[in-house]
């Protein structure tokens, strides 16, 4: 399989800064150059393509190429030789303007992949025109190693899949086809939908993991033990995820904080300690009663700017019977990009 890599990785972040090696092992380079390595071990044809030679020292470059990977600071001689183009570039902006410089040049039926630099959902939606006027073999998948690719904890790669909204950003062929580059190289491969990922792979995960735990612990509260109707703990439950949604993207993490007021809220929440074990509930106590000083000082200070506290779904429905399907979909298009301007 022919295999294109976008970015090598910032080593002096990795080796210097967050300092892998003693913290999780492994051994540099880490992040896109190394998984260039990993599939040219696997068997398969690899370009890095990196125009920044700051990016990895030279003994490490040196390393890359004993491995046989091709290095080029050409984006498009390497989309022409890619099946697969995986970016692991920039966040945002930078990405998008790789993506729209690279797709003219892949192959017929070439995969763009993300990792964690944007939602796949979002990249399709930044490339919809091209791919529709110009480039319909194109798929978008995320090839996303929801680890830093080097340590010792990666070992698998998410793919995404059928998106929840019932999209399909690339065929079931493009999608089988990540799937066994990730199994070539002796990972595991894990198909979620395309929406889905970026809460799962992405640095996020940690408050999505922290968020899915104190939900289960509250479902299973309510409904085994308070014995309240299942629709009326899932309601609560979106009341809540969409109020601190909402309250984030309006006025930011310490508009929430100054919103919530954590005080309060151990308070609030302790009355909900109904189970000897509740780790969740206990961690988060603790958590919130030992807040860092200067974070709180800040939040004080903060402004919580007008926020519409909506049913994302629901509103979604409303401007389909309101607007129409045409409409309404490129308005929801819209919004969903900004998340990433």
């Amino acid at each position: 399989m022919k295999i294109a890599v976008y970015g090598a990785g910032n080593q002096d972040l990795y080796v210097n800064q967050l300092k892998l090696p003693e913290k999780y092992g492994g051994e540099p380079p880490y992040g896109g150059s190394r998984m260039a390595i990993e599939f040219k071990k696997a068997g398969h044809q690899v370009y890095l393509a990196e125009p920044d030679r700051n990016m990895l020292p030279p003994e490490m470059w040196k390393t890359v190429e004993d491995a046989g990977v091709m290095v080029t600071s050409d984006d498009a001689e390497a989309a022409s030789n890619a099946e697969v183009a995986i970016l692991f570039t920039p966040f945002g902006k930078p990405t998008f303007n790789i993506a729209k410089n690279i797709i003219t040049h892949l192959p017929k039926g070439g995969i763009i992949a993300n990792t964690c630099t944007v939602s796949p959902l979002v990249l399709y939606y930044v490339l919809e025109v091209e791919i529709k006027k110009k480039r319909g073999d194109v798929g978008i998948c995320s090839m996303h190693p929801a680890a830093v690719p080097g340590t010792p904890q990666h070992g698998h790669y998410v793919i995404g899949g059928h998106s929840t909204n019932d999209l399909d950003l690339a065929s079931g062929e493009q999608i089988q086809k990540c799937v066994d580059l990730v199994k070539s190289g002796k990972k595991e491969a894990y198909v979620v939908p395309a929406d889905v990922s970026s809460a799962v792979a992405d640095m996020g995960s940690l408050v999505t993991a922290v968020t899915l735990s104190g939900v289960l612990d509250y479902y299973q509260v309510g409904t085994k033990i308070i014995k309240a109707p299942k629709d009326m703990v899932e309601k609560q439950i979106l009341m809540t995820l969409q109020t601190m949604a909402s309250l984030v993207e309006s006025s930011g993490v310490e508009g929430l904080l100054k919103a919530m007021n954590p005080e309060l809220l151990v308070k609030s929440a302790s009355s909900m300690h109904l189970l000897e074990e509740q780790k969740e509930l206990d961690s988060a106590l603790d958590t919130l009663s030992n807040l860092d000083p200067e974070l709180m000082q800040n939040a004080r200070g903060a402004e919580i700017k007008p926020t519409n506290l909506v049913a994302a779904q629901a509103l979604a429905k409303e401007l389909l019977a309101l607007m129409g399907e045409r409409a309404s979909e490129g308005t929801i298009r819209r919004c969903m990009r900004k998340m990433f301007e």
